[in-house]
């Protein structure tokens, strides 16, 4: 799947050179697919809003949009400053929708429901604050941020080069604000000395515990599995690795 400037997304088949599908759209988009391929996301800086499609039916209307607003932007500046988001990932749990945005915030939406169920701060923004009343436009930022193959952290890049990670596992079960109130904002658990300059690309392999990570430079990470402190690491016992 890709989204294009034309104000197109496209499904592809790699089995053949043409696309599968074709989706206009007002204005130019993020996109991603569920882990099962069965729905896919469109996101719309334009309206603040994400799209949520049927694979099968996409030339239909979308079954859910889902807002994107959050309000504790309006206590920081007014009017508020334009929501940019840059990327999106469905966790492998198919419950939560990862959102990445060029600012200091990223979120975790309720996939089925569309709300916002947390909001990621601590980073540095890798795209510059946009004016008061600017069209929303995503710049550089994109690629820095993404969840575990666990579902259990959500990992970012930043201006400073470091990485950032939140472990939401911790949090127990993830519920919506209370009417009136804000998403519960999280704290990184952990920072990683990264790049030397920004860290602009990350992504975590999906079979193996291994991390890559992008600057001026190429970086690849494994999870300590080290014996010595196991049981602390895998207090749960499904066999996961904490990350350190």
């Amino acid at each position: 799947m890709s989204s294009s400037l034309d104000n197109t997304v496209r499904l592809w088949d790699l089995r053949t050179p043409s696309t599968r599908g074709l989706l206009n759209l007002p204005y130019s988009g993020v996109v991603a697919y569920d882990t099962s391929g069965v729905v896919f996301a469109v996101a719309l800086n334009l309206y603040s809003k994400i799209l949520l499609y049927d694979t099968s039916n996409f030339d239909k209307e979308p079954f859910q949009t889902i807002s994107v607003d959050d309000t504790a932007l309006a206590r920081i500046s007014f009017p508020v400053r334009p929501l940019v988001m840059t990327s999106l990932e469905f966790s492998t749990n198919g419950k939560w929708l990862l959102v990445g945005t060029s600012g200091g915030t990223h979120y975790i939406m309720d996939a089925y429901d569309g709300y916002m169920l947390a909001r990621l701060t601590g980073h540095q923004p890798l795209d510059p604050k946009q004016p008061l009343g600017a069209q929303p436009t995503r710049l550089i930022s994109g690629e820095e941020v993404c969840w575990t193959p666990d579902s259990k952290y959500v990992l970012s890049g930043s201006e400073d080069g470091k990485i950032y990670i939140w472990d939401i596992a911790s949090r127990g079960e993830l519920t919506p604000p209370k009417p009136g109130r804000d998403a519960d904002t999280l704290q990184p658990s952990v920072v990683l000395d990264g790049h030397v300059g920004p860290t602009r690309c990350l992504r975590f392999n999906p079979r193996y515990a291994m991390l890559a990570t992008a600057s001026n430079d190429l970086a690849f990470w494994l999870a300590d599995s080290g014996n010595a402190d196991t049981e602390d690491r895998d207090r749960d016992g499904d066999g996961d690795t904490r990350m350190h």
